[in-house]
């Protein structure tokens, strides 16, 4: 499957997805989400079937998201928005964390 890894920085989360994407045989791409445009043009170079995007700090482009499944991944519990929440999880100890 032609994957787009949409993401904000190549995190640890995003750099997670990257590696369990590849190992299930999805062709991934990776592309910083800084502008609008710059989304729209990777959408049309790879032609997608999928767009996987963790913790965005910006709303994907209404038109991009008719065009392309796609799944926006939270690290962090129900109403957190800081930022690193994944990692702020791990380096306090957490013991349970989850996906929103």
């Amino acid at each position: 499957m032609r994957t787009l890894l949409l993401c904000h920085t190549f995190n640890s989360l995003s750099q997670r997805l990257h590696v369990d994407l590849r190992e299930l045989g999805h062709a991934v791409n990776v592309e910083l989400d800084i502008h609008d445009d710059l989304t729209r043009q990777a959408v049309a170079r790879f032609q997608l079937d999928l767009i996987v995007a963790p913790f965005l700090k910006r709303a994907i482009p209404a038109d991009v998201l008719q065009r392309v499944r796609t799944l926006v991944v939270h690290p962090g519990i129900r109403g957190d928005k800081g930022p690193n929440a994944l990692d702020w999880a791990i380096l306090d100890g957490e013991s349970r964390w989850g996906v929103a």
